[in-house]
């Protein structure tokens, strides 16, 4: 069964680029500062995969957690720099139809 992507686009020029992510992302994308790409992409905006994005500094990674079941489950989901802030609050929103308990960033990142 394979995975439903579409293209987003994040950030604010001139810091924005685009990336290709699965469909559950659609319902916390606001708070994580990307918009679904409609048509042809903006000039000089570039598409990077994940890594490119990390390693910039473009992106970060923000934990959740959400019930499955009786199960605690975990993703990690991409956040723009500038929507931090929101990213944690993502708290009641939805992913792939399940309510998000919690939202943190990993300890091992470091801002300044």
């Amino acid at each position: 069964m394979a995975v439903t992507r579409k293209s987003y686009i994040f950030g604010q020029s001139p810091d924005q680029f685009i990336m290709v992510l699965p469909v559950a992302f659609d319902d916390i994308a606001s708070a994580c500062g990307a918009s679904e790409l409609t048509g042809a992409a903006p000039a000089g905006v570039d598409k990077l995969s994940l890594k490119q994005v990390l390693t910039s500094g473009k992106g970060f990674h923000v934990r959740i957690s959400y019930l499955n079941g009786t199960k605690r489950k975990t993703a990690k989901v991409i956040c723009d720099r500038n929507h931090i802030g929101g990213a944690l609050g993502l708290v009641g929103k939805k992913y792939k139809t399940f309510d998000i308990l919690g939202a943190t960033i990993p300890q091992h990142l470091t801002f300044g």
